[in-house]
């Protein structure tokens, strides 16, 4: 019983969570999620799943920032991608959202999407397309 207490508390705060992001207008997104049908009785097993991936996500951010310049401040949940995609950026506020239905890893995911807001914070604009991360990465490194 208080496992399921414990789920159920960590899917409110994901929804939460969700409720209360924003949509900037300026967003990469990555390819779209393929979601799996799932039952009913399989949504509790699905919200744990989503605080896990919350807390793996925001550790390979950190660790992607500690590497990475441009990425101190950019934010990480887990929640609703638009259009079935399995994750957005919006570079212009620095915030990625991964989709809860992923398909693909969450280190994968942020390996691309961080790339975004890289390539919007080094000049203001978009100039890698969906063809990340570039070529050139030890430039973007701290030092």
């Amino acid at each position: 019983m208080k496992t399921l207490r414990i789920v159920l508390m960590v899917s409110a705060l994901v929804v939460l969570l969700a409720a209360a992001a924003s949509t900037p207008t300026g967003y990469a997104h990555a390819a779209p999620a393929q979601r799996a049908p799932y039952m009913a009785g399989e949504a509790l097993i699905g919200a744990a799943h989503g605080a896990r991936d919350t807390v793996s996500a925001r550790a390979e951010l950190a660790a992607l920032a500690a590497r990475y310049r441009y990425l101190d401040d950019v934010s990480v949940t887990v929640g609703s991608a638009p259009e079935g995609k399995e994750a957005v950026a919006y570079y212009t506020s620095g915030r990625i959202v991964i989709d809860s239905a992923h398909t693909v890893s969450v280190e994968t995911i942020l390996a691309h999407e961080v790339w975004h807001i890289i390539d919007w914070r080094d000049n203001g604009r978009l100039d890698w397309g969906e063809y990340l991360p570039p070529a050139e990465t030890d430039m973007y490194l701290k030092r």
